[in-house]
């Protein structure tokens, strides 16, 4: 018995040992090894860096390149099988930028505690070589924002970093880290994390990238799951933070590492900054197996205008719209739209355009509607001027036909009876007295805290609605009840529309 006793003793003794020295690799006192390499991702050099640039070079074939800086991206963190591919569309997108310090936000999958952790120094390992924590700005972020903790544990044995790593190492050069694991967090403890890293881009506004990891819906039928994650993005495309939360709560919308991306979207819209979609798939379209699957999406955050700081952002924010698009124009916008939309569903590939029309290379907002039969196929848009006119279409082309959460994706079979209809927005007008709403000229928007809803000029006429039926709809489609707009706290707002149809 007592061989056996010794035996328990020395067993648990080295079991301390490994936990001691993982806690202590992942806390700076040297290098972290890593945890992952073999199992979520290749632990061989050279094949990883193979499957990394293999999963670029695809990427970089199917999309367009976003010229402005890019301040920050959602990716996944599954295992690079399953999550690879969608992963690089964001990486490909950062490729050869000048970053000196990429802040990783990850997840606490395996230790519960509350708030955000920071790896304040030291260097993390991968196969393709070591990284260095950023120890000068992980200080100044600690002092910016005292409530950072420096917890040991929660580093030890996470994945959620770990596999963002070889990426940024194939794409990035001499950049630093600073890695952040978030725990348990209420509503009311995004604003101070989230103003002190807007603090701190201020200050370097194209040094710092944010990159928020999280996976999407888990476990759900691929129809299901398709549609949660759906709302999910359109959530982040619209920056509605209280929307997600919302939802989140609810169990409508799914994160696994929801806080990084809570915090993206809500500097986003303190730095005068644009969303955009980058790819989205699941598991289901990697095995095959489509009865429980995980949903992956890579999200791309963005300065509105490469070309000013942030502070000329904000003092020369105007609407620049000069009217109405010729026939011309109107055709060549149709005509995008529709290559756009048979590239993307036959391909799934996005086609270049070399556009040199003024009106079509402002930036105004745009909803692309897709009808079969005369039925609502797909609608998706986006309300404020973010993007050039063409580039907007080709985005929401996309999205019409593979993001509507209410609808299946476009196949190929369904092209020959799909028409496009393009709605180009006027500047939204809030109103204080409805009699200023015309029938069949304006689109309502109706906002009541987080909730908000959008009906086109047409959609009114279609239906034969009178002025208080069209506000009753509306609200509505915010979720409100339908009687919302006679509320103090409710907003109305109007624009109008350029409807160009094939």
């Amino acid at each position: 018995m007592g061989d056996i006793k010794r035996l328990y003793v020395f067993m648990f003794f080295l079991m301390f040992l490994g936990l001691f020295s993982n806690i202590y690799n992942a806390y700076g006192q040297g290098i972290k090894e890593p945890v992952f390499a073999g199992l979520f991702y290749p632990k061989e050099k050279n094949e990883l860096e193979r499957q990394i640039i293999n999963y670029l070079n695809n990427a970089e074939k199917k999309q367009e390149k976003i010229r402005q800086h890019i301040f920050g991206l959602i990716s996944p963190h599954a295992g690079y099988e399953y999550s690879g591919g969608v992963a690089a569309y964001g990486f490909s997108q950062i490729k050869g930028r000048p970053y000196k310090t990429v802040i990783i936000i990850g997840t606490s999958h395996r230790v519960p505690f509350r708030g955000i952790s920071i790896y304040p120094e030291g260097q993390w390992k991968t196969p393709i070589g070591n990284i260095v924590v950023d120890g000068e700005f992980s200080k100044v972020l600690m002092k910016e924002c005292p409530q950072l903790k420096t917890y040991t544990l929660p580093f030890a044995n996470e994945h959620s970093i770990e596999v963002q790593l070889p990426f940024l190492q194939m794409v990035l050069k001499d950049f630093k880290i600073i890695p952040l694991i978030t725990g348990g967090m209420e509503k009311t403890d995004y604003n101070d994390y989230v103003d002190a890293f807007v603090r701190l881009i201020k200050t370097h506004p194209k040094d710092f990238l944010i990159v928020a990891s999280t996976d999407m819906s888990h476990y759900h039928d691929y129809s299901k799951a398709k549609s949660i994650d759906a709302l999910t993005l359109r959530h982040m495309e619209n920056m509605d933070v209280d929307g997600l939360i919302r939802d989140l709560e609810r169990e409508k919308c799914e994160l696994c590492g929801p806080h990084g991306a809570i915090m993206l979207i809500m500097m986003v819209r303190r730095l005068n900054g644009a969303v955009k979609i980058l790819q989205y798939a699941n598991s289901g379209d990697v095995t095959g197996d489509r009865s429980r699957v995980v949903g992956y999406s890579s999200v791309a955050f963005f300065y509105k205008d490469n070309e000013k700081s942030l502070d000329q952002q904000k003092e020369g924010k105007k609407d620049t719209t000069k009217g109405e698009l010729s026939k011309s124009e109107e055709k060549l916008l149709l005509e995008i739209a529709r290559k756009t939309l048979e590239e993307y569903v036959v391909r799934e590939k996005v086609p270049d355009f070399d556009i040199k029309d003024k009106k079509l290379i402002e930036k105004r907002g745009v909803f692309v509607t897709l009808k079969k039969r005369g039925e609502l196929r797909g609608c998706i848009g986006y309300i404020e001027p973010v993007l050039p006119l063409y580039k907007a279409v080709v985005d929401m082309t996309i999205a019409a036909s593979t993001r509507d959460m209410r609808f299946l994706p476009v196949h190929k079979g369904e092209l020959k009876e799909i028409k496009i209809e393009i709605s180009v927005l006027s500047p939204l007008k809030r109103i204080n007295n409805i009699e200023e709403i015309e029938i069949g000229r304006h689109g309502l928007l109706v906002k009541k805290g987080s909730y908000s809803g959008l009906l086109l000029p047409q959609v009114a006429l279609e239906y034969g609605w009178d002025r208080e039926e069209f506000l009753k709809q509306t609200c509505i489609k915010a979720g409100l009840y339908r009687n919302a707009w006679k509320e103090k706290q409710t907003e109305i707002y109007i624009f109008s529309a350029q409807i160009i149809s094939e």
